[in-house]
């Protein structure tokens, strides 16, 4: 009405268009587009659909790695673990492709000394951590900014 647009009909005469508004998605929808595309895909860790991997160097680790999948679902983490028989770099990889925060590495050296080896999404380096502060630094970092 406000555009007072028209056009000619095939019958000569002028009529008024009709358009119709149709959404494919939802508010929801569009919302997690927009919130995917604004951060590339890499949410931040208390977003993150899958917040922290950990990855075994060995199979002797495993189940240190277990240990430490349940201290960080205990302390309200989204933890998996990966033991599969590959190599490490692979894992990282994989993991950083899908985009995952958060990467700790397993080896024997770190189930001596009660360790974890924390990666960070889109960083060179790692940290060598106790279990302890890592559970604590991820835990603080997976609060949402409205509950800090």
């Amino acid at each position: 009405m406000r555009l007072d647009a028209e056009y000619i009909g095939e019958d000569g005469a002028k009529h008024r268009p009709v358009m119709l508004h149709r959404a494919i998605l939802g508010s929801f929808e569009r919302f997690i587009g927009i919130l995917i595309e604004n951060y590339s895909g890499k949410l931040p860790l208390w977003l993150a659909p899958r917040q922290v991997v950990v990855a075994s160097i060995v199979s002797d680790a495993d189940d240190y790695v277990r240990q430490v999948v349940d201290a960080l679902r205990a302390a309200g983490l989204r933890a998996e673990a990966d033991t599969r028989n590959e190599k490490i770099n692979y894992k990282v990889r994989e993991h950083s492709v899908g985009k995952v925060p958060a990467i700790l590495a397993i080896g024997m050296k770190e189930v001596e000394a009660g360790t974890v080896s924390l990666r960070r999404l889109d960083s060179q380096g790692s940290r060598t951590l106790s279990l302890e502060e890592v559970v604590a630094e991820l835990s603080a970092e997976a609060t949402p900014p409205d509950l800090r």
